[in-house]
């Protein structure tokens, strides 16, 4: 049976960029043919002939005070900025309203402001509670929801330059799933030394205005930040909102060819606008005008040319667009800026020019509408954006809201057919579960001594806060006496590490050049998944997709390439530029494997693996892609980071393996954790056909978030929220409360994650607490934050198949004494099983699993 398919219009839209402070303005910047292109006041005295297009002018950030703004960084500033102009615009303004709405952020380089200072040795300069507010990679998302209001669960897009894009698409297939009818995209995207550094020294910038597809060739870096409110097309028309526009179709890909360099025979950009038409059921011919990536490199503009001659038969004729030329590349917020530009001139006949449009490039001949506006009507519109790693995202839309034939999909039911494990208990799935049936407590621990190095340069940042009477008060009163931490972590903890892992035993591609420990993890878990499901890639990589949760990302090259800003940005080490982004795990692993269907990487921080895994549900279930490798991975954190996730989180290490007791009534800390889990989802009629194992099959997932970021101790807050996530999974499924025959949670095992995941539980089940199972297997393997929900639930997978429940290790003394935790090993049938997340931002995951017999 068919599903009709949703439409999604725009409803609200908020805009911050060199030439406009509000989509108003915007609008009139864009007319007025203004490029904001010119020579950087920012970074200057680093690098010569640097020209930038640079958010300078005072910015108006209405309901904050001073106090909050300087705790902020701009990356939240600005989401927050441009989200509320496009929730007015929406008239969004009921608190009732905003409950009820997702946010998808894109982002390339976050986290990151925080630190700037310390980079660029000026440690006066350093804002410890800007460091503990927003010092955190996935912080943003938290920090916009909590402050706008929005419940209906969010998730951090960091897919480097098509990161905005990206959250449109995601934004476009959720509301598809009747838990959004409204869904708020921002794409956000400051200039930090970092980022500009590395553009720099990869010699891609020009030293005057980039010319795309024309002149010499170059980019101009740009920053800024864009909203759309996505919505439910009937649900805008029942509360009378002002629509402006459509969102039609999407799609991604990725080239699996480079980590920097675009494919030149430019398949996977072919494959997107392609796969893009082919979910909206339209033809090329439908499209009457393109709104290029047009970065103005030669490699970008000559491969983006060829992708679109192989696309469109009427390209001679086809107005096609950059609007880099006006702004420059707004790196993870390009996508939705130039979204808005589309709808806000589209309307009025009005075509975008390609501006400082000079002589046409060797190979660029088609009609890239230069200096001028053009007239014309257009109708359908496609919108195309590329990354680092061979990213691409295409969105088709239109200015006419409704003019387009709806379309249906048939709903699949989505199965589970593949899992990879490496983690310090075993370097593949088998081993793994074999050793969690075998022994009473983990194995493998390692101790990790923190260096003097280190603990001088904490004292140091606590002493740079000293006398500074109001963050004194934030710290101390949040986190308690600064002599606490450094007797407690200073000397000998533990950690859960992976020890003894010969990649080469394992991989039959592999290129330790480019590996490092988390891309390793990521790849060897993969590839166990997709053997486990019986799936070797015969050039058919398009049919499979890759969607990954990452926490920290690739910290230790991170930590190389910003060392290498000091003391000259300009002898930047720019082969670790690309590979420390938060998709270089993807890339590696697609390059790997040669796997070209949806590419994406959430960035949500604790559990982003349980957001990779709901959405990549959502491409199998409504047919866009036949199989997706979903998970997470993390390496161990540097002995700084293990200060810094006191600070940020107000976690503990804990000092002995032992004292690692989740649902304890007596809180010690944890342990930290290295690793990966992957798994592989496909159509189940389709595995069935061909013989696949079906470990079980996802029927229900839920997802809500609280908007209580600022208080850390929200323990009501986020139990109401994860209590709101399990409903929506189990009405999805169809179950009832009496019908779950395992709960799995996945708390951290500090006293706020444990209290809040408990009294969920309680909220939604009542007395049948007592009756049903609840495990929680992260002191096996440490937190290994990015899929520790998903090493959680293969361990489920493996109970359902075997009969059989281990217990949760360590814990003797619990929290409370009305839910039944299982403390020794239970023979008992699990035919449906509930698995929770959380992040430490406060979003929730609630996902509902049945057995197939």
């Amino acid at each position: 049976m068919l599903t009709q398919r949703k439409r999604v219009v725009i409803t609200g839209m908020g805009q911050l960029s060199s030439i406009a402070s509000n989509v108003t303005e915007f609008k009139q910047a864009l007319l007025n043919k203004t490029c904001g292109i010119r020579p950087s006041e920012k970074y200057h005295r680093w690098f010569n002939d640097a020209n930038a297009s640079e958010v300078l002018q005072p910015i108006e950030l209405p309901n904050l005070s001073q106090e909050q703004i300087a705790s902020l960084d701009n990356a939240a500033l600005w989401a927050y900025k441009v989200g509320l102009e496009a929730l007015e615009a929406a008239h969004l303004h009921e608190a009732e309203q905003r409950a009820k709405t997702a946010l998808i952020i894109g982002v390339s380089s976050a986290g990151t402001e925080a630190f700037i200072p310390l980079f660029e040795n000026q440690p006066d300069e350093f804002s410890l509670k800007k460091a503990i507010v927003c010092g955190c990679f996935s912080s943003c998302s938290a920090i916009v929801s909590s402050l706008l209001g929005l419940k209906g669960g969010f998730e951090l897009l960091a897919t480097a330059c098509t990161a905005s894009t990206n959250a449109m698409g995601i934004a476009f297939d959720l509301i598809q799933n009747n838990k959004n009818s409204t869904a708020l995209v921002i794409g956000t995207e400051p200039i930090y030394l970092p980022t500009f550094a590395g553009f720099y020294a990869l010699q891609a910038m020009k030293t005057t205005p980039t010319s795309p597809f024309s002149g010499t060739p170059g980019m101009s870096i740009g920053e800024g930040a864009g909203a759309l409110l996505l919505e439910e097309y009937e649900h805008a028309l029942a509360r009378g909102a002002t629509i402006y526009g459509e969102m039609v179709s999407y799609a991604t890909s990725g080239d699996a060819y480079h980590d920097t360099a675009p494919d030149p025979r430019a398949e996977g950009a072919v494959q997107v606008m392609n796969d893009a038409l082919a979910n909206g059921q339209l033809v090329p011919e439908d499209i009457d005008y393109i709104n290029a990536h047009g970065t103005g490199t030669e490699a970008n503009d000559r491969c983006e040319t060829v992708a679109m001659k192989k696309v469109f038969p009427q390209i001679a004729s086809l107005p096609i667009s950059s609007t880099k030329s006006y702004i420059g590349h707004n790196i993870g917020a390009a996508g939705i800026i130039e979204m808005i530009a589309c709808f806000v001139t589209l309307p009025d006949r009005l075509i975008l020019p390609t501006l400082n449009f000079g002589i046409p490039r060797i190979n660029c001949d088609l009609n890239y509408v230069p200096n001028d506006f053009q007239q014309g009507q257009v109708g359908l519109f496609m919108k195309n954006n590329y990354a680092f790693g061979g990213n691409n995202c295409c969105i088709i839309a239109t200015p006419h809201a409704g003019s387009v034939p709806e379309t249906a999909y048939r709903p699949r039911r989505v199965a589970i057919t593949g899992r990879g494990m490496v983690t310090s208990q075993g370097h593949d799935v088998r081993a793994v579960l074999d050793r969690i049936w075998q022994e009473t407590s983990p194995q493998n621990l390692t101790e990790l001594m923190l260096d003097d190095e280190t603990c001088q340069l904490f004292d140091a940042m606590i002493a740079n806060v000293r006398g500074q009477s109001e963050v004194e008060a934030f710290l101390f009163e949040r986190y308690g006496d600064g002599d606490a931490w450094r007797k407690k972590l200073k000397g000998k903890t533990w950690q859960h590490q992976v020890t003894g892992l010969e990649p080469r035993k394992y991989l039959r591609r592999f290129d330790a050049r480019k590996a490092d420990d988390v891309s390793t993890f990521a790849l060897l878990a993969l590839t166990q998944s997709m053997k486990e499901a019986g799936r070797k890639i015969r050039r058919d990589g398009h049919r499979i997709g890759l969607i990954l949760g990452m926490s920290r990302g690739p910290q230790r090259r991170v930590e190389r390439y910003l060392n290498s800003l000091y003391p000259d940005p300009n002898n930047v080490r720019t082969s670790e530029f690309p590979g420390s982004l938060m998709n270089a795990i993807s890339t590696f692993c697609s390059i790997s494997e040669g796997i070209k269907g949806y590419n994406t990487t959430l960035a949500t921080g604790i559990n982003a693996g349980l957001g990779a895994l709901t959405y990549g549900y959502e491409l199998v279930r409504q047919g866009l892609q036949p199989e997706t490798i979903v998970g997470g991975a993390d390496e161990l954190m540097n002995p700084f980071s293990v200060y810094l996730q006191s600070l940020h989180r107000n976690l503990l290490i804990t000092d002995t393996p032992q004292a690692y007791q989740i649902y304890s009534d007596r809180f010690n800390g944890f342990l930290t954790g290295e690793g990966s889990g992957m798994l592989f989802l496909e159509d189940l009629e389709r595995a069935a056909e061909r013989g696949a194992p079906i470990l079980a099959e996802i029927i229900g997932y839920g997802k809500a978030n609280d908007t209580g970021y600022f208080n850390v101790e929200n323990i009501a807050g986020n139990a109401m929220a994860m209590a709101t996530a399990i409903r929506q999974a189990l009405e999805e499924a169809q179950l009832s409360t009496d019908e779950v025959s395992l709960i799995c949670g996945s708390s951290i095992g500090t006293t706020s994650s444990d209290r809040a995941e408990v009294d969920a539980v309680r909220q939604v089940f009542a007395d049948r607490t007592a009756t049903i199972p609840f495990v929680n297997y992260n002191a096996w393997f440490g937190a290994v934050e990015a899929c520790m929900g998903i090493l959680n639930l293969i361990v489920v997978t493996e109970i359902m198949q075997r009969g059989e429940i281990p217990p949760l290790p360590y814990t003797q003394s619990f929290c409370t004494d009305n839910i039944d935790f299982v403390t020794e090993r239970r023979q008992q049938q699990v035919d449906t099983a509930l698995i929770l997340g959380s992040t430490e931002g406060g979003n929730h995951y609630a996902i509902v699993l049945r057995r197939c017999s």
